[in-house]
């Protein structure tokens, strides 16, 4: 089974998944929305992410760079109902963090996890991120918070694929994706550019000479099948 991986190694996807879920109006599921939050955020420099499974697997260690050093912490989450959101935080030391949270359905219940998440799971971590790493400066005093409010997502299926989009705008510090009244059409066109960033900007993973001998195996049994003899 062919997988990518991001430049810089940590990130694996499958490409059935990048078929089946992004190009062909599918669910975006973990691996899909992990995959696509490290992608963009290894082109910003001092940008944290943390996985989609975080709240159930729980916390790592914290990262060796201080938070001072930290330009962006992005934390997907998976919402009720396999629904998604994301909390960004810019941090501009030593005042200022700015907490920015996005579900595209502006759900009372979906916006009440995400602030749920902020004040007893993220924040908390990066409290402790930062007691630990030795720095003189105290934790910034001053904390905003903004719920981003547009773009609404046009249908049922398009949370995560919303979630990058909106994620992408806010790392590049380009928001015109927030003015846009965004249709199906138009989702479909960012599904076309997700899967063009995924295919075109990743490596492909060799396969193991195991797997490329279970593969030769699978096609000689087919073709006693199939071929005629």
């Amino acid at each position: 089974m062919t997988e990518l991986k991001t430049k810089s190694g940590e990130g694996v996807v499958k490409f059935c998944d990048v078929v089946s879920r992004v190009l062909r109006d599918g669910l975006l599921n973990d691996a899909v929305i992990d995959f696509g939050i490290r992608m963009i955020a290894e082109s910003v420099d001092g940008c944290i992410t943390f996985s989609s499974l975080t709240l159930v697997a729980g916390w790592p260690k914290p990262p060796r760079q201080w938070l001072s050093e930290t330009s962006y912490v992005v934390m997907p989450i998976n919402l009720s109902s396999n629904y998604w959101g994301v909390i960004i935080v810019e941090i501009t030391f030593p005042t200022t963090l700015t907490v920015y949270f996005y579900e595209p359905l502006h759900d009372h219940c979906y916006r009440k996890e995400l602030d749920n998440t902020w004040d007893y799971q993220l924040r908390p971590y990066l409290e402790k991120w930062h007691s630990q790493s030795g720095s003189k400066e105290p934790f910034p005093k001053q904390i905003i918070v903004k719920w981003i409010a547009k773009p609404s997502q046009p249908d049922l299926k398009c949370c995560g694929v919303m979630v990058l989009g909106i994620l992408y705008a806010y790392l590049r510090n380009t928001h015109r994706f927030e003015r846009h009244r965004v249709t199906e059409a138009y989702v479909s066109v960012i599904r076309l550019r997700l899967a063009w960033l995924l295919l075109c900007t990743t490596k492909m993973i060799p396969h193991s000479k195991k797997n490329l001998k279970e593969m030769q195996k699978t096609i000689q049994e087919i073709s006693k099948v199939l071929l005629p003899q």
